[in-house]
């Protein structure tokens, strides 16, 4: 890992760039199309062809997701989740509590409440692009059946066909997390009507536990028969000193007799646009998944060449790093 920039400047920001490998999945569906559940996919410019992707409201629910699986596996986690609220309405959304002081979710997914005639509204200081699927769409669809034959008792009863379309892909995700907004919160951002602030091992606390979330994520559709991976194969995580998502079109790759290969000279270009705005930088690899591995560890910054380690290491030293930071 790179150094710390010696300045007075605060690291307000944590960008982390990640790809996510799915073998065979629909890790987000998009409006049934008859018997067919679709998979959500935008077309590319020259209409040639279509990507899949995952939404950045599913990515944030996995999250979500996983941060109550580390909270509830934990009994030393002083953190908890907000009670989900239904409303009269049968139309209206869950809400939660709306108090970021009490809830760890509250300050980190942020929320909107109606309360006592006004609306009560924390915009989320976790940033969330869509997972794009570098690679288009094949048209592969998965074959099911709602079996009939046990109720029936005859085979020729057969049962329901459905389809679900399935992609073999590698999607990539960029998370913005605002440093200083953690565990600080306006008047108009809690239930309680008035403007604070945690402690700084709090804040800290928080923002360390949502980094740390991102080694275990997992979620995805049709988990029950089409269980996918959602743990990052690649992980590239900077403290910036502004907030600008850079990694978000750096990630490119291509496939070669099956190989997946990185796009080195855009990732290293973005370094060097942005070293003096970088104050830490890890970066993790699954090994074997990328076949220019020791190309992607020649990448520089500040001279320095990027030490690269496993993905869970690069994501517990840098969830170390919030840990040491003094936040803004």
């Amino acid at each position: 890992m790179a150094e710390k920039k010696a300045t007075d400047e605060k690291t307000r920001a944590i960008v982390i760039g990640a790809l996510l490998r799915i073998d065979v999945g629909n890790p987000n569906a998009g409006w049934p199309e008859g018997t067919v559940t679709v998979i959500k996919k935008v077309d590319r410019p020259d209409r040639k062809a279509s990507h899949p992707y995952i939404s950045g409201q599913a990515i944030r629910r996995y999250l979500r997701d996983t941060l109550e699986d580390l909270l509830s596996g934990d009994p030393g986690i002083r953190e908890k989740l907000s009670p989900e609220e239904k409303s009269d309405d049968p139309k209206a959304p869950v809400v939660t509590v709306g108090d970021p002081e009490e809830y760890i979710d509250d300050d980190l997914f942020g929320f909107m409440k109606a309360v006592k005639g006004e609306t009560k509204k924390r915009e989320s200081p976790m940033r969330v692009s869509p997972a794009y699927g570098l690679f288009p769409y094949a048209g592969d669809r998965d074959l099911g059946t709602r079996s009939a034959v046990k109720f029936a008792e005859k085979a020729e009863a057969g049962g329901a066909i459905f389809e679900t379309e399935i992609t073999n892909n590698v999607f990539r995700t960029v998370l913005l997390l605002e440093l200083d907004r953690v565990g600080k919160w306006k008047k108009f951002e809690t239930v309680k009507d008035s403007e604070g602030e945690l402690k700084q091992d709090e804040r800290r606390g928080r923002a360390s536990l949502l980094v740390r979330a991102l080694k275990y994520l997992w979620g995805g559709g049709r988990r029950t028969r089409i269980l996918v991976d959602m743990t990052p194969q690649f992980v590239v995580c900077a403290g910036l000193t502004k907030k600008v998502p850079i990694f978000l079109n750096a990630l490119s790759m291509r496939i070669e007799d099956g190989k997946y290969y990185l796009n080195s000279e855009v990732l290293s270009q973005v370094l060097h646009d942005y070293e003096n705005d970088i104050q830490s930088l890890v970066l993790g690899v699954r090994s074997g998944f990328l076949a220019n591995e020791k190309e992607i560890g020649d990448l520089r910054l500040k001279g320095q060449q990027i030490a690269i380690m496993s993905v869970g290491d690069a994501i517990e030293k840098m969830a170390n790093e919030i840990s040491g930071t003094n936040l803004p």
